[in-house]
């Protein structure tokens, strides 16, 4: 066994690998509209993958549990195919994923979000969970961790849905949901007050997507390639995978 992926495990191997693991990984997506190139569970696709890469990296001290499929994704709706949980959902599905593994003696947990729309209940939720049930949990958009890549290859202006950067992740992640034939730049609304007000960092205004694209991805996926993919997500897996090494280690 090159990694512990657990919903491939029996209970027996997953009594005996629990010996060695330190960390429970729990990759969390969407389902949400990714533009006309990108079908839409590529949150989850994306953050599963990348999660058993990093276990297979990590072996044997994470174990990685069933991906969280559904995100927070009320802005993506006027699209068909979005499925949206309400914030507090998503809670009390991480809350039973977090209660239950302590139950079985882990203590510490990496939440892999793929997904930007889930950041902020990510972020509550592993503040109250830390403090109520006495673990250690850490949370990643994993892409981030990409940050040279990112800021190297990637010149779109506005960029972060379906564009060249997560074209690119899904081509080396997961090829079979990207339909290459279709790929196309963001139709975007760049007259929107939205979008206007897109790339402030000193503002957050709560939207529509349809209100920054008509086509609902933004960014220019033509500028994708496998290539970008495997570079970006290689340097997200050294940068986690050291961190995972200093986080195995801590004491409370």
């Amino acid at each position: 066994m090159k990694a512990y992926i657990l919903p491939k495990m029996t209970w027996p191997e997953v009594e005996k690998s629990l010996k060695d693991v330190k960390v429970a990984i729990v990759p969390i997506g969407a389902q949400e509209q990714h533009g006309p190139h990108i079908a839409e569970g590529c949150d989850s696709y994306r953050s599963e993958k990348f999660s058993e890469l990093l276990a297979e990296k990590c072996f044997p001290h994470v174990i990685v549990t069933p991906t969280v499929t559904y995100g927070v994704s009320p802005h993506h709706m006027d699209f068909p195919g979005t499925i949206s949980l309400r914030p507090e959902t998503l809670m009390a599905i991480l809350e039973d994923i977090v209660s239950s593994l302590k139950q079985h003696g882990i203590e510490k947990f990496l939440f892999i979000n793929g997904h930007g729309g889930n950041s902020a209940t990510i972020s509550v939720s592993a503040n109250i969970l830390t403090r109520k049930y006495d673990v250690e949990i850490a949370s990643s958009d994993f892409i981030n961790a990409a940050v040279n890549t990112t800021k190297e290859e990637v010149h779109s202006e506005h960029f972060g849905h379906a564009c060249e950067r997560e074209t690119s992740e899904s081509m080396y992640l997961a090829p079979e949901i990207v339909r290459t034939d279709k790929i196309q730049a963001g139709d975007m609304n760049m007259d929107s007050f939205a979008m206007k007000y897109r790339k402030k960092p000193y503002i957050s205004i709560v939207n529509q997507f349809k209100e920054i694209t008509n086509s609902g991805n933004i960014g220019d996926g033509k500028k994708g390639s496998y290539e970008l993919g495997e570079k970006m997500i290689n340097e997200a897996l050294d940068n986690i995978s050291e961190f995972i090494l200093d986080f195995m280690k801590t004491k409370r």
